[in-house]
């Protein structure tokens, strides 16, 4: 498993957040994955398996708030090593300096 959609930082909010799932050395079972934000948001997540090595599977979610969120990954209905992944989503440098303009704006 990796990626920036299971790292602690840097997952922006707006933009997917990416990571692969490898099950070669894990038999054939099913793969589940979701997403949860820390105010209990189920986001939508896309599982895409690889068209050339069937045991690889592209996982995609996009986060629309800056909290945190777990990523919850089971295959064969148990939990694979680490999950859940605590994931803290940010806003992106663009999106802070436009927040802080916004913000200089009103006062």
């Amino acid at each position: 498993m990796q990626g920036k959609g299971v790292e602690q930082q840097g997952v922006v909010v707006n933009e997917p957040a990416t990571f692969v799932v490898d099950t070669r050395h894990a038999g054939i079972a099913e793969l589940d994955v979701a997403v949860v934000s820390i105010d209990c948001q189920t986001l939508d997540v896309s599982i895409v398996q690889d068209n050339t090595e069937k045991s690889v599977y592209q996982c995609s979610y996009t986060a629309s708030d800056a909290v945190k969120h777990s990523v919850i990954v089971t295959y064969g209905h148990v939990s694979v090593p680490q999950s859940p992944f605590k994931v803290s989503v940010c806003l992106s440098v663009c999106q802070t300096l436009l927040l802080f303009i916004c913000l200089l704006i009103c006062l």
